[in-house]
């Protein structure tokens, strides 16, 4: 399951993608193809003469093509007039001229809060939508609207009573569903999240958005539901083949199937598909590290926090491969600034203690494995590294072999003795207390069940551990007992 929950960190920034979209800052002199643009007219789109849908005012897209007075949106069919939308700085004026002749116009306020949201501007589209709501309490979108805002800023359980709120509304809100769904999966609970993406795709009847699915396909993957993770990535790319998000998923589940070629194809074509989609070459990146590319994968994670500097699960990566590298300074800045991006997280301080560790700072390396084991004390992987540590530290100080027997026994009781390097661990943790008899069991184990790619290191342990030798790390050559995978 720990394998699962790193990758879904992964897919968790496509998760943010469905509800905020791609932020550009558009030009202010006119529109132009890739623009992001607000509806300043509810208008009918059309195909000749007649009639496709209606798009309403203040839905935000992106304009994929122009052709004279006319253009095409990205979440919209058929073409309407250019003159209806504008780009965010001119939809800014517009509904704030709105708001500036009628201070009560609880519609401009609430468009208005839908630009802010989409230029990140959190506290002013908040202000706008909480003036909407005090005007006019029963608009079953602005409650929706407010939940996002709410979501974006990491107040979970505040935006999911907004959507509450919407719901008791109108209980057949689609996207009132889909940003629950949203929420309860930042909150890992998938059972229901997958229910909430569930009815949002039922009630969407006339459109499939394929964002929907590789979100719902992201959620299957909490629950271990790979064959339903994969139908929902191959559905997302029979709506939108260009969307790169469902290559990264299917590259995700070939991973944790341990098909390295296969989710290296995978995320290849993701950035065919999107060269600079920041998740698609992290995803690349990743693989190639686990491919043993080490400078590949570091230029694609080059690429990708250049495309997203806010993207903290890029940095970890690039982390990891520093540490390949024996270049540990520059693996604990790049931890350091994943912890400054999500605080407390378990993976970076796990991931930054192998690091301190390769350095021989081995007080840092336990001050940053406690605090792990303090914050997810049931995280196998966590467990696993500070089990390393305790087991194989060089200085004889720092090792502790039946704390080392305990944390790492508990690894192998979640990940249910089917993780090699756990196992490995457990075998290096009773070869720390010169129980060589147990050392060989779990060496043998770990040999029996580790991909063909890590044989020679098993074969070698068992090895050892025959000859009556404990271990002792050499963080670098081996850091992969405690780096944690797809961090």
């Amino acid at each position: 399951m720990s394998r699962i929950k790193s990758l879904l960190k992964n897919t968790t920034a496509i998760v943010v993608l469905a509800i905020v979209g791609s932020f550009s800052f558009a030009d202010t002199n006119a529109q132009e193809i890739g623009d992001r643009v607000v509806v300043t007219a509810s208008t009918d789109t059309k195909i000749y003469d007649k009639v496709i849908e209606r798009v309403h005012e203040g839905n935000i897209s992106t304009v994929e093509e122009i052709n004279g007075k006319w253009c095409k949106l990205d979440r919209a069919e058929g073409w309407l007039l250019l003159q209806n939308v504008m780009n965010l700085d001119m939809g800014l004026r517009h509904f704030s001229k709105r708001i500036k002749d009628n201070p009560r116009d609880s519609v401009a306020l609430a468009h208005r809060g839908v630009i802010f949201h989409e230029l990140e501007r959190f506290d002013e589209a908040f202000t706008d939508l909480d003036k909407s709501l005090a005007i006019n309490r029963k608009n079953a979108v602005t409650w929706m609207l407010r939940g996002i805002v709410l979501k974006s800023q990491g107040k979970l359980i505040l935006a999911s009573k907004d959507l509450n709120e919407a719901l008791s509304l109108n209980p057949k809100l689609p996207n009132a569903h889909f940003n629950m769904a949203l929420i309860l999966y930042a909150m890992e609970d998938y059972p229901k999240a997958i229910e909430a993406f569930d009815a949002a795709i039922k009630l969407e009847k006339k459109k499939k958005h394929a964002l929907w699915y590789v979100s719902r396909g992201s959620a299957k993957l909490g629950i271990d539901d790979l064959a339903g993770a994969s139908e929902d990535y191959k559905t997302a790319l029979d709506v939108d083949p260009r969307l790169a998000d469902s290559r990264v998923g299917l590259s995700n589940i070939a991973l944790l199937r341990d098909d390295l070629e296969s989710a290296f194809e995978e995320a290849d074509k993701a950035v065919e598909i999107q060269p600079k989609n920041a998740m698609a070459l992290n995803a690349r990146g990743w693989v190639s590290f686990k491919l043993g590319k080490v400078d590949e994968a570091i230029y694609d994670l080059n690429r990708a926090i250049r495309y997203a500097p806010r993207l903290s699960i890029a940095y970890g990566n690039r982390g990891v491969c520093h540490v390949s590298k024996n270049e540990f300074d520059r693996a604990i800045a790049d931890h350091t600034r994943h912890l400054k991006l999500t605080p407390n997280n378990p993976f970076a301080l796990a991931n930054r203690a192998v690091a301190w560790l390769g350095k021989g700072e081995f007080e840092k390396a336990k001050m940053d494995y406690e605090a792990a084991q303090k914050i997810a004390p049931e995280l196998d992987e966590a467990l696993n590294g500070y089990a390393w540590f305790l087991a194989t530290c060089p200085d004889e100080k720092y090792r502790n072999g039946k704390l080392a027997i305990q944390k790492a026994t508990k690894a192998c009781e979640i990940s249910k003795n089917k993780d090699w390097y756990h196992l490995d661990t457990l075998a290096s943790a009773y070869a720390e207390e010169l129980d060589f008899e147990n050392a060989v069991k779990y060496a043998q184990m770990a040999l029996d069940v580790a991909p063909e790619s890590k044989r020679n290191i098993c074969q070698q342990q068992l090895e050892r551990f025959q000859r009556k030798e404990p271990f002792r790390s050499q963080v670098g050559k081996n850091a992969e007992q405690s780096i944690i995978s797809g961090s």
